[in-house]
């Protein structure tokens, strides 16, 4: 029978709910989805991987996401899975690494000298840069997703003075201080609060 508009199924994989209706796209790439957690924690469910296969898109694009929905209810989809999971992926293999003023890897770095070698290894056309100089060239968003930036400001100099990248659920990481190396921090501490300036996205 139908429930608002849905169709309950049964197949070889067992009962579903199916969406006759609506705009069908087919995603050619894997993508990644964003679940918006009830909560704010430093760790939780990062989303998950899915094979390319159709979906229905209720909601067009949002800073390159797309709002799909299935019998599992609405999602946040990122076609563009594998340049968030490559900036992701790259930088958690820095966690430890020394922090040097002026440095942008491979062996060490500054906090935007991080932002740098990630993103640039990950295809991003940006140039070295200061926190000041990348701040002006980001999209700003208010509901950052996992391959974003965080920017702080204030910290050690007035203006954008310090950034990391998103991880998701309130969690980031940076390149923090001669002392902590590239470490993860959480955007909701008082500290980060007190300094925080906003979050971006680079241009692809």
């Amino acid at each position: 029978g139908t429930t608002s508009g849905w169709l309950k199924i049964i197949s070889y994989e067992g009962e579903k709910w199916i969406n006759p209706n609506g705009e069908k796209k087919y995603v050619e790439k894997s993508f990644y989805t964003y679940n918006e957690p009830s909560f704010v924690s430093a760790k939780g469910n990062g989303g998950q991987d899915f094979s390319a296969q159709e979906v229905l898109v209720i909601d067009g694009t949002t800073s390159g996401w797309l709002k799909i929905i299935s019998y599992e209810g609405e999602k946040w989809i990122n076609p563009n899975a594998s340049e968030v999971s490559g900036v992701i992926e790259l930088a958690l293999k820095q966690l430890g690494k020394p922090y040097v003023f002026g440095e942008s890897g491979p062996n060490s770095f500054d906090c935007s000298g991080f932002i740098y070698y990630v993103y640039k290894n990950n295809g991003y056309s940006i140039s070295r840069n200061s926190v000041a100089g990348y701040w002006p060239m980001v999209i700003k968003i208010n509901d950052p997703q996992p391959g974003d930036l965080v920017f702080l400001q204030n910290t050690y100099t007035p203006g954008p003075s310090h950034m990391g990248i998103y991880l998701g659920n309130g969690e980031f990481i940076h390149a923090g201080s001669e002392q902590t190396g590239v470490v993860r921090g959480n955007v909701f501490s008082s500290y980060n609060q007190k300094h925080f300036l906003g979050y971006g996205r680079f241009k692809k």
